[in-house]
């Protein structure tokens, strides 16, 4: 095992090598031109360019370990393998020093030192931070001392362990990377405010995507070898069945970041080349949205404030998955929350927890249903419910009824505007003079990206694109705003997202247009006629502020 070390250039970028290989060229044993063809020869031979110069003798471990140290900016270490202590191994556990070729060195005044061959990924450090409980620095050091202090201060405790199993060491190794990638997948979905991590195995290789601002980005690809034991790292955390690899599973479990527990929500599928796992990253509690801060226009926030203190009636939330309709129900729950109020909520799943009151989870395997646990709600004196989803006509029916006998309802829908909620119950099979008596508001909403404030700048959109978007006198002069794309926003041009919202009032005419069997059409022109802001409309006043850009707003609003 120990004679089998991690490639040199596996953690290191193709921009690096390249630096190192101009420094090392500088010896004379090559020149800088040589890179295409001494990088063609090291395929051919299946090593890395590095690997390659040492085997072919036209660089000596030792310049190619002080080069490599200079070019980023380390410290070279010219290791004494006959004087390390042995109780240095107690730093660095077998797995983590074998798998990533690294040796501590030295513990001074709480920080280790550490020497690798190559410069350690971000992953690897940290894993080094958590294990040894210091603070981390990494030297470079040649290939051959950094694997003889694996053999001195290792070598017993693998070998034990291979005579024991002889794949005792490869599952440990294997673990222990599991262990680093997870944690450094987290650590950078955290940092980047992801909401999804996707680890989705493919036929050759691992792929990560990281939800961001709504997006679907690229975080990497890894060795297929490491899909297994990191879905199974999941799923040991997740407390979920690491043996039932032919059925999905659902689990949570809570990682720490910088001194914040974030609660994370696991998913795992089935697929052609292995199990696929989706972690939800749920907002900790110093970043949950308040009302204020979900982007409503002053008026409509005054309005929507009108309807969640009311003391009966049914509030519905309405947009597509991922629309942010969860956290304007939580957001206007925090607000009306009080110790003389009793509020239930009954959920599929529960999101966020919230103190003061009582959520109440879905359990299909149990049988509970949102009709049965609305049923029993009902009876525990509740002031305020809350149901995660009105997904058939029991279960309207029965938040329809609750809110006639003086009940506040709040629940959500699949529907593309707030008039067409209404409609949808009566298409679910509800009475129309129970929902127009029962409904007092309607929200639907979507989630835009906002413009980086790094990188932000002024331009003059075009007479066709004013047009696209519906705006009278195309040619009149207009400033707006967009992202041109920066290292804070991954080239993206945004960062972060924002509320646009269409709030629905229910009043006596919207009413009756009901009761008369109305289309969703024909509400939704009565009630633009009386005021109501379109979900577009809502979203041109932000990009007159230049908070986003009309791409989002054509992107978010298309259907609309």
């Amino acid at each position: 095992m120990v004679n089998t070390p991690v490639p040199w250039g596996s953690q290191v970028e193709p921009k690096l090598e390249r630096a190192i290989f101009r420094l090392l060229s500088k010896a004379g044993a090559f020149s800088e031109t040589d890179y295409p063809a001494l990088s063609a020869a090291a395929r051919r031979a299946r090593r890395t360019l590095m690997e390659h110069l040492v085997a072919e003798g036209r660089v000596s471990e030792n310049d190619l370990a002080f080069c490599t140290a200079e070019t980023c900016g380390l410290e070279f270490e010219e290791i004494d393998t006959d004087s390390l202590p042995r109780e240095l191994c107690k730093e660095v556990p077998s797995a983590l020093a074998a798998r990533n070729r690294v040796i501590p060195v030295r513990v001074q005044e709480g920080t280790l030192c550490v020497a690798s061959a190559e410069p350690l990924a971000p992953s690897v450090l940290e894993n080094l931070r958590r294990v040894s409980s210091k603070r981390v620095i990494v030297h470079i050091a040649p290939s051959a001392a950094v694997a003889e202090g694996i053999r001195i201060l290792y070598g017993q405790t693998l070998a034990d362990e291979q005579q024991h199993d002889p794949a005792a060491v490869e599952d440990e190794v294997d673990a222990a990377s599991a262990v680093q990638l997870l944690d450094g997948l987290l650590a950078d979905a955290a940092q980047q405010q992801a909401s999804d991590i996707h680890i989705e195995p493919e036929e050759s290789r691992l792929r990560v995507r990281m939800r961001v601002d709504g997006m679907l980005r690229e975080h990497g690809f890894y060795p297929k070898a490491v899909a297994a034991p990191l879905v199974s790292r999941i799923k040991v955390l997740s407390k979920l069945n690491i043996a039932e690899r032919r059925s999905p599973q659902d689990g949570s479990f809570f990682f720490e970041c910088n001194g914040e527990n974030i609660d994370l929500r696991v998913s795992t599928l089935p697929s052609l080349h292995g199990e696929k796992a989706v972690i939800r990253l749920l907002a900790s509690k110093s970043r949950k949205v308040t009302l204020e801060r979900l982007g409503m226009e002053p008026d409509a926030l005054e309005l929507f404030r009108s309807f969640i203190v009311r003391p009966h009636g049914i509030i519905l939330i309405t947009g597509p998955t991922g629309s942010g309709k969860s956290t304007t129900l939580y957001a206007s729950l925090l607000m009306i929350r009080s110790s003389a109020i009793n509020i239930i909520t009954v959920e599929d799943p529960v999101e966020y927890q919230i103190e003061g009151i009582t959520q109440v989870q879905i359990d299909h395997a149990e049988k509970i249903t949102f009709a049965k646990a609305l049923r029993a709600m009902l009876r525990q004196d509740p002031d305020v419910i809350m149901v995660g989803e009105i997904r058939d006509r029991e279960t309207a029916d029965i938040a329809l009824r609750a809110a006639l006998t003086g009940h506040l309802v709040f629940s959500t829908l699949h529907t593309n505007d707030a008039p067409g909620a209404l409609t949808r119950l009566v298409d679910m099979g509800c009475e129309p003079y129970l929902v127009a008596s029962s409904v007092c508001g309607v929200l639907a909403q979507r989630l835009m990206r906002l413009n980086c404030p790094a990188c932000s700048e002024p331009y003059s959109p075009s007479p066709d694109l004013v047009l696209r978007l519906g705006l009278p006198d195309p040619d009149k002069p207009r400033t707006w705003y967009r992202g041109r794309g920066c290292g804070r926003c991954h080239q993206t041009g945004y960062t972060g997202r924002i509320g646009t919202f269409e709030l629905l009032k229910i009043d006596d005419d919207v009413r009756e247009k009901l009761i008369t069997s109305a289309s969703t059409d024909q509400i939704r022109s009565l009630a633009l006629a009386k005021g109501m802001r379109a979900l577009r409309a809502d979203s041109l006043l932000k990009v007159e502020r230049g908070q986003t850009t009309p791409e989002e707003v054509l992107r978010v609003t298309a259907a609309d």
